[in-house]
């Protein structure tokens, strides 16, 4: 997630569809929900899901290794598992890259020839040395 940026949520995802498509929040929860369930049945089953122009979802085996328990620092063995991966297709990414190059030139301002302003004169720091010890014979 980029920074500044609050999170988002699927009560939010369910308040952009229905706003878009003008169902009830209640139908579009549903909705939601199904699709979510959807794809997680498919990769139950079989282990990738492509969506054209959005990305795909794949579901990677892990092995098993050794760990640390963060609050003992005892060794611990992690079992093995799975993990979900996701790729974004290339249409989505250009599309999102052409996105933020848009959003920049709106932020970039157009500078007149005025004359900059002044530097302030930096502060010079002072550094005081501690006094040097006495060597002994």
């Amino acid at each position: 997630m980029a920074k500044g940026r609050s999170r988002v949520g699927k009560n939010d995802l369910v308040g952009t569809v229905a706003g878009t498509t003008e169902l009830t929040k209640e139908n579009t929860k549903k909705v939601v929900n199904a699709v979510l369930e959807g794809i997680f049945s498919v990769l139950k089953q079989t282990g990738q899901l492509q969506l054209t122009k959005f990305g795909t979802f794949s579901v990677r085996k892990t092995k098993g290794r050794q760990g640390r328990n963060p609050a003992t620092g005892q060794p611990i063995t992690i079992p093995p598992g799975y993990r979900l991966g996701f790729k974004v297709s290339k249409v989505w990414k250009e599309g999102m890259m052409l996105r933020q190059r848009e959003q920049a030139k709106d932020k970039v301002k157009v500078h007149t020839h005025k004359e900059a302003p002044k530097a302030k004169a930096a502060a010079k720091l002072v550094v005081k040395k501690p006094p040097a010890k006495a060597k002994k014979r």
